[in-house]
């Protein structure tokens, strides 16, 4: 039995597998957040390098905000009243972990009974339209849970930074593409990263060897028009690969590049490949830094 395309996989509760069904989503916010939601120092400052390399693309406000708990009986669900020596002190960790300066970078430290409720009534009152947050680090010390909690409601774009760490300007991005509603924002992201750092995109498409033929053809106008969106013809190629196992293939893969990049699913078993046994294997055994791009925007 052969194992699930990348299309097969991605497609569940009324998406359709074809290729052609969807490239929607858009990254062009101006307002990016970053909740320090892990002690993982590396996990960290990957976070905060990728966000950084984001705003500087877009030329886009960055927020970090360091979510803390407060006490049962504080009347207010959220506030971000801290002193001026206590946002001294987070903005300079931030610049000692960001080797380029930013034009406009903000710190909060935020009070909230509930981590997850005071990100998103951050997203709220900020006008957030994108979040960069850490996957669960294989030290395991990302609070279990609010990292999908936050992605599923959260009204803003989200970026997950997930696999190895080590982020760093890519010379090579690796851009595993299905077509479904994330595809056109992990287009957006790559191909923003890609002209700060001058790096080379290879999208990528996967079908079953046995597919037949307008599948196939799905797929090639798949990667078309992905390549069509990115517009940096001298530095992108398209890839179709036909295999039995899409999994190994995209890992496979990811082992030849600097940064992968995928269009995280939202539902049903579209977020076990975010969140689950399929995501955890791409982060586990990928021999890059995985950024998983979800698109929540109304935009």
């Amino acid at each position: 039995m052969h194992s699930p395309s990348l299309g097969g996989l991605l497609a569940t509760d009324g998406e359709t597998p074809d290729a052609t069904s969807h490239v929607v989503g858009r990254f062009d916010g101006n307002q990016i957040l970053v909740p320090l939601l892990t002690r993982s120092v590396p996990a960290l400052t990957d976070q905060l390098k990728v966000a950084t390399t984001l705003a500087r693309a877009t030329d886009a406000s960055l927020t970090v905000i360091n979510p803390d708990s407060i006490l049962s009986g504080t009347p207010n669900e959220y506030h971000h009243e801290i002193s001026d020596g206590d946002e001294a002190d987070l903005l300079e960790w931030v610049f000692d972990q960001t080797t380029e300066s930013l034009p406009r970078v903000n710190g909060d430290c935020v009070y909230t009974r509930g981590v997850v409720t005071g990100i998103l009534q951050a997203v709220r009152t900020r006008n957030v339209d994108t979040l960069v947050v850490p996957g669960s680090s294989r030290e395991r010390r990302l609070r279990m849970g609010i990292t999908e909690r936050i992605a599923a409601h959260a009204d803003a774009d989200v970026v997950v930074v997930n696999g190895r760490t080590g982020f760093k300007d890519p010379a090579s991005i690796l851009l595993p593409i299905a077509g479904g509603p994330h595809s056109g924002l992990a287009a957006d992201v790559a191909a923003s990263i890609a002209t700060g750092s001058d790096a080379w995109i290879d999208i990528l498409h996967v079908i079953d060897d046995d597919a037949p033929d307008q599948r196939r053809n799905d797929a090639e106008e798949l990667v078309d028009n992905v390549h069509r969106r990115i517009g940096r013809p001298d530095t992108t190629t398209k890839w179709v690969l036909e295999t039995t196992d899409t999994l190994a293939a995209i890992i496979d893969q990811s082992r030849c590049y600097d940064l992968t990049i995928i269009g995280a699913p939202t539902k049903g078993r579209l977020r076990k490949f975010m969140f689950g046994s399929t995501n955890q294997s791409v982060r586990k055994n990928a021999g890059s830094v995985v950024l998983s791009a979800r698109n929540n925007s109304r935009r």
